[in-house]
């Protein structure tokens, strides 16, 4: 199947996929390969159904679930044409926002393990891209919580910005202008930090790094209306703190942010996909790791809270072999994911056990640019 074919029906039917047959165990869609290696360079395309686990022909039946190929014949109104024009991937888990858990005090600090040498989990002096951040308004000190910087911007008054996920920010749509973003966020505080920060007023009169500026809106579905999303995105306006911010384009654990990548776009003489295949991330987690962009055009319903949104037009990027993990995991929401020339690709927002969903950087920054009133605003970079 060619590249235009397969984004025509992942575009067209891909929110029907979804949400076609109840109990389906297909979470999301994409424009992808069979043999799901990188999609850059490829001329062979396939739609990509991505599953918790995939199950064989006798089991499908068992359980009563629809096979893939008879849901895409169903929607699209004709069977695949070649057994390569469909895949199923096993994702091990559903996609959801990997935001840092949000647990009940006095629970806190370094989930998931030892952080590494280089802690992106403490406070920084030298705000940095990849280290950890939170919204503490109407939480704390009840709950905690943490997200990942994914990179700096400014407008033409030289005023510094934060980038991060409207969930990990701006409270899913529910931060006001002015509210404090904490750096690190409070899930990484010590028990003696947390006792010496016993209220939200004196946290943000020690820690306070930002000041929300504007939230990317997240629609979210209604029996009679299903809008689509393309970001989880919001902007916060640094404050003037001890912190310096000489080195808001530097990675923590090394490098610097180069430039915006341009899109993902198709040779016309060739028909492949041009782009670069490999990118990697820092983030407040999982710290460094390496990826393999293995799909566009990613269709997609995640629930926020009980609430659901779809999105479309998402990147999807695979962990590689060289990792000793996955590419993210909860609290490395906000990441910024990088080429391998540095250029800012996407911002890191939802994944699963083994896959990563991240939004297209041109739609962040178009979204940012739009939600801020601040048509001016540009990435920092080296």
């Amino acid at each position: 199947m060619d590249f235009g074919s397969a984004l025509e029906i992942v575009t067209k039917y891909g929110l029907q996929m979804l949400t076609a047959r109840p109990g389906s165990s297909v979470t999301a869609v994409a424009v992808g390969r069979k043999d799901r290696g990188s999609i850059v360079g490829a001329t062979d395309f396939s739609v990509s159904a991505f599953v918790p686990k995939k199950l064989t022909e006798t089991e499908l039946r068992d359980a009563g679930i629809q096979s893939f190929s008879s849901l895409y014949a169903d929607v699209v109104g004709a069977p695949p044409t070649t057994v390569k024009d469909v895949d199923v991937v096993e994702t091990g888990s559903p996609f959801e926002p990997i935001v840092g858990l949000v647990i009940p005090a006095p629970q806190h600090g370094r989930y998931g393990g030892n952080p590494p040498t280089l802690d992106a989990q403490k406070p920084f002096a030298s705000l940095r891209v990849g280290i950890g951040v939170t919204n503490p308004v109407n939480a704390y000190p009840a709950m905690l919580s943490v997200g990942t910087i994914g990179f700096y911007m400014r407008d033409d008054n030289d005023n510094p910005y934060l980038v991060s996920n409207n969930h990990v920010i701006g409270r899913s749509n529910n931060a006001q202008p002015g509210e404090a973003v904490v750096q690190p966020g409070t899930l990484d505080l010590t028990t003696t930090e947390l006792q010496l920060m016993p209220t939200l007023a004196i946290l943000q009169a020690t820690l306070q790094v930002a000041e929300m500026t504007a939230v990317v809106q997240i629609n979210f579905m209604t029996p009679s209306n299903i809008p689509v999303n393309t970001v989880d995105v919001a902007l916060a306006r640094l404050t003037n703190s001890s912190r310096s911010t000489s080195e808001l384009h530097r990675l923590t654990y090394g490098g610097s942010i180069r430039a915006v990548a341009a899109p993902y776009t198709l040779d016309p003489t060739t028909g492949a996909l041009q782009g670069s295949a490999m990118v990697y991330k820092v983030g407040r987690t999982t710290g460094y790791t390496e990826g393999i962009v293995t799909n566009v055009a990613g269709t997609a319903v995640l629930s926020y809270n009980g609430n659901s949104a779809y999105y479309a037009n998402q990147i999807i990027v695979q962990d590689t072999s060289d990792n000793g993990g996955p590419f993210s995991n909860r609290g490395d929401s906000g990441s910024g994911v990088l080429n391998d020339r540095h250029e800012l690709v996407g911002l890191l927002f939802a994944g699963s056990a083994g896959h990563t969903l991240v939004n297209p950087i041109d739609e962040v920054l178009q979204g940012l640019k739009a939600a801020a009133g601040i048509p001016n605003l540009t990435v920092i970079t080296a």
